[in-house]
């Protein structure tokens, strides 16, 4: 089978012509074809095929045409033509596609006249001209198609140029003089062409006609585009009228033998090596295997050292560059090409190729003028050397493209704070990320730059600077220097000045090369003006990770527009992607961001979107994680605020344990700001995540917070709230006092104004509070009067946890039956509100109550039900509880090993939350192993 679209589109089998059908099957199958081997999106079949407003039908008319595709092929086994999730891919080598023979024969051509063999690449080159039946895809409609076209007619042009340019060498001429003449009639603009021609013609002694031709193509493009013929035209015109007998192209400026030999010159440029470099050793065993390929490898080598600014990206390359140059005996070339240099502008390709050329042994006079001849000429000159080439500071990938050689044996590294992503995409550069160092790494560069005496008196010292400088190589060396030129300057003080105030500043310099904040701006200077705006927005942002649906708050912008923003701040290595669509800071860099200006707003308008986005989103989560609790209103989200809504109770657990550290922080801010309405509605909205996963300190903090928001606004409801959160999380890590404190202060505010539901809550709580105690029968009465209060005032949610409570309690007392019905009760409300929190408590007490009657068959059922219950909804610490039971229960059934394999997955779930009732659990397991009496434990308090 094949496949031509270097002409009009045509398919053959066996050298037969296949029939395509209708337009629209041509057009998918051209798209197929020009990215072969790769997957094709529908997206892009779509806008291949209809310019404008594609139908609504489109994306299944494509899947038709597919379809009718394998059947024209052949294919119905799907051999040929692949589909995957994000579209189709046609598997199609250059045996069977014109275009890649093309491609292939051209890089052919290139890599045999490297070599200095003219003719093969003539030869090459004409094979490949050969396939070329008249203009790529004719025929076919369309903008897509139309820019297709266009570049691979622009490729047939250069083929065309270079095969000529290699002819002229060979002394071919008059042959081709008309073939020129014709290419310039068809491309009068195309200066190359013109220049070719003239060469050719003063070859065979027609100076007049060179000239002629010469003047003929200035006035076209004086006429037509209002420009001077460029600096390769003149030049040529210069040696028609210097050198009429000459029969060289002119685009061959080199000075020394024509067939590219290099001069004897092998240039050392590396800079001074760093003393005592130390770490980085994934990175130099990447690069050392680079080198071991570049021995081998039939293309050049190119890897892109990329990172982030400060972290040390020059210091590892010119080291490893040092440690491997004997392996590049034609010598090193190096250049700074200040990419993100804060003092200046970055180099041109020209400049550097400039400094290469004559680096390499040619006179500067003989240094071409335009920058791709000065490549031409370099690539000619380092074809068949081994030489290693360092671009150091790179701004983007076509600041490089023009310096790479064009044959192997050479080793290029590249270093930049940009990803370079499109240099790893054309060129297959190897890329090497470069990210913070370790901490053994940064402790090991800051004790050999101070002295490891003085270190180790000072190790607690040493570890805050290591902490406060980030881990980044940059602010280390600056922070050492400071302590090694300072040798009386107790490192206490110094790690004191970078804890506890401005640390870019106890880490300036004043000079712009060592500078953080210096090194810092030039990569801020060098983003896009919404980029900027985004970046400097990050450092209001509470913590230095962070979500897309966040930065699209703090912008007040759609998430479709801030993701182009974000793929920029981490081209730019400002920011990184530690996972799909989460975003992150250094510590340092989001400092530096915080103290960016932002005079585009007023300054609260980003916090306040910021905290909307953290609340909202909590809010929506919370719904899912206790749909049956009534939530207090909190108005709607304000412009440009991004909520993220989690489509089920497993996303709504997955999204608090990504986001629990920003809630904290946020609440945090909150405070501080003065935004005391969100600090509470924060730590209300994330309680419930922080009791299932057993984050009790963390909510102690959230809560205080609140509590002291609440004050400050004078908002009761908040008030008792925040007081009875506090008492429930002291009683789950047996703080009794500090439970008791909070709770008559919950009963106070609830009497005082009149508050059934605060009341029954904080009734339920002294339950509680009691049965730990071991104060039952005051245990049940609290719970009575919840349940009571809850009747008496409609609390559907809360009477299905004070029912279970009051079952609880009558189980402690020894009132086993008495239990049953408030806990059966409790179970049918619970399941009528969906509530399935309260549903796992009151099978949890079901069971115990059955287990201390007696009825072990119904007990084990029920510790069943709950523990799946709580398992669904992740509350780690209460499936433990609901498994203690459950383990003690087939101990009292003489069932040793059940009991055992219940207890031991217990004390998983209670260690994880390194929570102190894993000592009991330990305590009957190493009693049950040992074949002891039996154990009771203390029971646990009931699920609430």
């Amino acid at each position: 089978m094949d496949f031509r679209l270097l002409g009009p589109l045509a398919v053959s089998v066996d050298g037969h012509e296949v029939p395509l059908g209708g337009v629209r099957s041509q057009l998918v199958l051209a798209g197929l074809l020009l990215h072969a081997g790769r997957t094709v999106t529908v997206v892009e079949l779509v806008d291949l095929t209809w310019d404008e407003a594609p139908p609504s039908t489109a994306r299944k008319q494509i899947q038709t045409v597919v379809s009718q595709l394998r059947l024209l092929l052949g294919d119905q086994s799907g051999g040929l033509l692949h589909t995957d999730s994000a579209g189709y891919r046609l598997e199609a080598d250059e045996a069977r596609v014109d275009v890649l023979r093309f491609l292939t024969g051209v890089a052919d051509a290139r890599c045999r006249l490297s070599t200095g063999d003219l003719q093969a690449a003539a030869d090459r080159f004409r094979d490949v001209l050969a396939l070329w039946r008249g203009r790529p895809l004719a025929g076919l409609p369309g903008a897509v198609v139309r820019s297709h076209a266009n570049r691979l007619d622009e490729l047939r042009l250069t083929a065309l140029e270079e095969t000529a340019e290699i002819e002229l060498r060979l002394g071919r001429a008059r042959h081709l003089i008309p073939e020129l003449r014709a290419l310039r009639d068809t491309h009068p603009l195309r200066e190359r062409i013109t220049g070719l021609l003239m060469t050719a013609l003063a070859a065979e002694g027609r100076r007049a006609d060179a000239i002629a031709v010469y003047h003929d193509t200035a006035a076209t493009l004086r006429n037509e585009l209002g420009v001077e013929p460029g600096e390769a035209l003149r030049d040529a015109y210069l040696d028609v009228l210097r050198e009429p007998h000459r029969a060289a192209p002119a685009t061959d400026a080199a000075a020394g033998p024509r067939d590219g030999t290099p001069p004897a010159v092998a240039p050392a440029q590396l800079p001074l090596d760093v003393r005592g470099f130390v770490g980085r050793e994934a990175a130099l065993a990447e690069l050392d295997g680079l080198a071991d390929a570049a021995g081998s490898a039939g293309a050049v080598v190119v890897s892109a050292l990329s990172g982030t600014a400060g972290v040390g990206k020059t210091t590892l390359a010119v080291h490893w560059a040092h440690r491997v140059r004997h392996r590049f005996p034609d010598g090193q070339l190096y250049v700074n090409l200040r990419g993100f240099d804060p003092a200046g502008a970055a180099l041109t390709a020209g400049e550097v190729l400039h400094g290469f050329l004559t680096a390499l042994g040619v006179p500067p006079p003989r240094i071409p003028a335009d920058v791709v001849t000065r490549s031409a000429l370099f690539r000619t000159l380092v074809t068949g050397r081994r030489m290693l080439i360092l671009l150091d500071d790179a701004r983007t990938a076509d600041q490089v493209r023009p310096l790479l050689p064009g044959a192997p044996g050479c080793l290029v590294l590249v270093t930049s704070r940009d990803g370079l992503t499109s240099l790893v995409a054309a060129e297959a550069a190897h890329w090497v990320p470069l990210d913070l160092l370790s901490f053994d790494e940064a402790r090991d560069l800051f004790i050999r730059r101070v002295g490891s005496g003085r270190a180790a008196t000072e190790s607690d010292a040493v570890a805050t600077i290591i902490g406060c400088c980030a881990r980044l190589p940059l602010a280390l060396a600056v922070a050492a220097a400071r302590a090694a030129t300072q040798p009386k300057l107790p490192l206490e003080v110094l790690a004191g000045e970078l804890r506890g105030g401005d640390r870019l500043a106890a880490l300036s310099t004043g000079d712009a090369g060592t500078d953080v904040r210096s090194v810092f701006f030039s990569s801020y200077r060098a983003l896009s003006a919404a980029a900027a705006r985004l970046f400097s927005l990050l450092g209001r942002h509470p913590t230095a990770e962070f979500s897309a649906a966040a930065a699209a708050s703090l912008a007040g912008l759609p998430p479709p527009q801030v993701r182009p923003l974000l793929a920029e701040l981490v081209r730019a290595q400002l920011v990184s992607e530690p996972a799909p669509g989460r975003y992150a800071l250094h510590d340092l860099l989001h400092e530096y961001s915080s103290r960016l200006p932002h005079d585009d707003e007023p300054p609260d308008a980003a916090t306040s979107r910021m905290l909307d986005h953290y609340l909202h989103s909590a809010r929506a989560a919370d719904r899912l994680l206790e749909p049956a609790r009534d939530q207090v209103p909190a108005g709607a989200p304000g412009a440009g605020v991004t909520v993220e809504a989690p489509a089920d109770h497993q996303q709504a657990m997955r999204w608090f344990t990504a986001e629990h550290r920003a809630l904290l922080a946020a609440a945090d801010h909150a405070t501080r700001a003065g935004f005391d309405r969100f600090a509470w509605l924060m730590a209300e909205a994330a309680a419930t995540f922080r009791y299932r996963r057993g984050m009790w300190h963390d909510q102690v903090a959230a809560q205080r917070h609140a509590l002291d928001a609440a004050t400050r606004s004078g908002d009761v409801a908040a008030r008792s709230s925040a007081h009875i959160h506090l008492a429930r999380t002291h009683l789950r890590l047996r703080d009794h006092d500090q439970a008791e404190a909070h709770l008559r202060a919950a009963l106070t505010l609830g009497r005082q104004h009149d508050d059934p539901g605060g009341q029954a809550q904080t009734h339920h709580y002294l339950g509680a509070l009691r049965e730990q105690q071991g104060r039952y029968r005051e245990a049940v009465q609290h719970g009575e009067q919840a349940v009571d209060l809850c009747r008496a005032s409609g609390l559907g949610f809360g009477l299905g946890h004070a029912l279970n409570a009051l079952a609880w309690h009558r189980v402690r007392l020894g009132r086993h039956h008495d239990a049953v019905a408030p806990c059966r009760e409790a179970i049918e409300v619970t399941e009528k509100l969906g509530d399935r929190s309260g549903q796992a408590n009151a099978w949890d007490t079901l069971g115990y109550a059955h287990q201390h009657l007696g009825e072990f068959g119904p007990a084990i059922l029920s510790y069943r039900r709950a523990i799946d219950l709580y398992q669904d909804l992740g509350d780690r610490y209460y499936a433990s509880v609901a498994l203690t039971h459950l383990a003690e229960t087939y101990r009292a059934a003489g069932r040793p090993d059940p009991a055992r394999q219940a207890y031991l997955r217990a004390l998983d779930g209670l260690d994880e939350l390194d929570h102190p009732d894993a000592d009991g659990v330990r305590a009957a397991l190493s009693q049950l192993d040992a074949a002891g009496p039996e154990v009771r434990l203390p029971p646990f308090t009931a699920g609430d």
